[in-house]
């Protein structure tokens, strides 16, 4: 029986399908001796993963652990070929939204949360990127500065093993997330780095489109310079509605022109709208009730499933909050371009970065629904 997935794997970089023939395989004993390894006949009937045959080298016989797109290079950790799902999503949003600090909160919640799923890296870059992150929010509570412009962006591989499944063998998701720095969202032409981020625009299945309230003018005018200038993590001269409308319709252009859509026609795919630092509009007279319900606890977590109804409730929340800040326009690219779209709110350290930009005890609030959006969509949770 082949220990392959029968779903096919997806290349993290290239974004095309690949099967066992379309990878190459390298056993590496040291960096002078890296020789490729062609998987045999049975390799192939069995679906394995082929092992060194070379005589006199000190792997000989060792199942190989370096792997490569044949279509485009990049190395590939060779565990991607055996997942049971192939998730993935995109963060996108002008530079400091917040985008990083978000991403570490949300996958440091989704291995602590008591949900039963256990989180692992694929691959030695993903995993020092979150010992970093983490370590640099959670042990030093440091806030994260933004991602460096200009860079083309890696991949973070992650596994996801499904305790939930009552079975010999546990279900097993991979999930890629992209994360561009925010000049690049803000700005897409058609350079050698655009041409990749637009790559993983198309490709992936959920966007997260993050939206930072404290570029408004309205909410500008009524929280303290004080929080203001703490929970920024970049100064911003220019108005975010204009930087927001541009980049919905940019990146969505670029999206229908990458999958040949037409002009008209809404985008069919997942579109997460993400409202990030919601705790430092806890000062605004015009801001959310106290009763809110995007200011109380999320109930998927507990609920191991995603709750339909408090989404909902969040969602008309948010967009009733928008329209009374004059955002209409915004709200209108999202629903113009995105057939599908849902609202969040979430604070990623649970509370406002003092005046040297430290941090109190991190506690993250409502991080991880827009996730739970998406895994229910993809039917690894239930809807409620």
């Amino acid at each position: 029986m082949s220990m392959f997935s029968k779903s096919e794997a997806v290349c993290p970089h290239c974004l095309r399908k690949i099967k066992l023939g379309d990878m190459k395989f390298f056993c590496v004993p040291d960096e002078d001796n890296r020789h490729e390894v062609k998987p045999s006949f049975m390799d192939k009937i069995k679906g394995r993963l082929p092992v060194c045959r070379r005589k006199f080298c000190k792997n000989h016989g060792l199942t190989i652990r370096e792997a490569a797109c044949r279509y485009c290079g990049e190395i590939l950790p060779p565990q991607i070929l055996f997942h049971d799902k192939f998730l993935s999503f995109c963060a996108v949003g002008v530079a400091g939204a917040g985008k990083s600090s978000y991403m570490t909160t949300l996958l440091h919640e989704l291995k602590y949360s008591g949900l039963p799923w256990v989180l692992q890296a694929m691959d030695v870059e993903t995993t020092q990127l979150s010992q970093q992150n983490e370590q640099h929010v959670y042990e030093e509570r440091h806030c994260l500065q933004g991602t460096t412009a200009g860079i083309s962006p890696k991949p973070q591989l992650w596994t996801i093993l499904d305790n939930s499944k009552q079975s010999d063998k546990v279900p097993t998701y991979s999930l890629t997330i992209y994360d561009g720095a925010g000049e690049d969202c803000e700005h897409i032409d058609y350079t050698p780095l655009d041409a990749k981020v637009s790559r993983y625009l198309s490709g992936a299945k959920m966007l997260l489109i993050m939206f930072d309230p404290l570029l408004l003018p309205s909410v500008r005018a009524e929280i303290s310079h004080e929080t203001l200038n703490a929970s920024m993590a970049t100064e911003r001269q220019t108005s975010a509605p204009a930087n927001m409308v541009n980049m919905v319709n940019s990146l969505a252009n670029y999206i229908r022109r990458a999958c040949n859509i037409a002009p008209g026609k809404r985008i069919d795919r997942r579109a997460a709208v993400v409202l990030t630092k919601i705790d430092a509009l806890t000062e605004m007279l015009n801001g959310f009730a106290s009763d809110a319900t995007i200011l109380k606890q999320s109930p998927h977590i507990q609920s191991r499933a995603f709750v339909e109804s408090d989404s909902e409730m969040i969602d008309l929340e948010i967009r009733d909050w928008l329209t009374r800040q004059g955002e209409t326009a915004f709200l209108s690219a999202i629903d113009a371009n995105f057939r599908d779209v849902r609202v969040f709110g979430v604070s990623s350290f649970g509370r406002p970065p003092d005046a040297y930009k430290r941090l109190a005890k991190v506690r993250p609030h409502r991080v991880l629904d827009p996730l739970m959006w998406f895994l229910a969509h993809e039917g690894i949770i239930p809807t409620i």
